[in-house]
């Protein structure tokens, strides 16, 4: 699921339709829900059009684009954030579509940028050094936003959040020692 937030935001970065990807599962025993997703999937590509052509992007600035998304979905900060906010997913439990989406997205977004950015300024001759030196720190009532945000997100995840009951834990048995009968 996290695979599929982290794909979204790049390809909004980069000025693709996210709905052009989609990532499903389905096991060998679904054949009726393979057919399903495939022929869904086919519907909307063919009503979205060509790729770049339906976004109004030339080819060549399509290529350029891709481009960029690879480089940013390979960049050792974007891989590095990403694991460790599915870490972080996995510690609080929640595993609701709509929560992983938001915080990929609060966690991602920033990084995905970067290394957006970053590709540019090395196409450009501008180091990303030099950007960096400019830019401010998030103010403290951006960092209070955020931190409400995520709190809103756990919130409502919770709620979706279906009981789990723990196993009791297993009793250990009472050795049993056989006695012969003396005769």
């Amino acid at each position: 699921m996290g695979m599929n937030a982290l794909v979204f935001n790049v390809l909004k970065e980069i000025g693709i339709n996210p709905a052009r990807f989609s990532l499903q599962w389905a096991s060998a025993a679904e054949a009726p829900r393979f057919v399903k997703l495939i022929t869904e999937f086919t519907g909307r590509i063919k009503e979205l059009g060509p790729l770049g052509e339906a976004e109004g992007i030339a080819p060549e600035e399509l290529q350029a684009r891709l481009q960029k998304g690879l480089s940013a979905v390979s960049s050792r900060k974007v891989r590095m954030v990403y694991g460790n906010t599915a870490k972080s997913i996995r510690k609080e439990g929640i595993f609701t579509q709509e929560y992983i989406n938001g915080v990929i997205e609060e966690k991602l977004s920033k990084a995905i940028a970067g290394a957006l950015t970053a590709e540019a300024e090395e196409e450009g001759g501008v180091p990303a050094a030099e950007k960096k030196a400019g830019k401010d720190k998030p103010s403290p009532e951006i960092k209070k936003e955020k931190v409400k945000k995520k709190e809103t997100l756990k919130k409502s995840a919770a709620k979706e959040k279906p009981a789990v009951k723990k196993a009791a834990p297993k009793k250990k048995a009472a050795k049993k020692t056989a006695t012969k009968k003396k005769k």
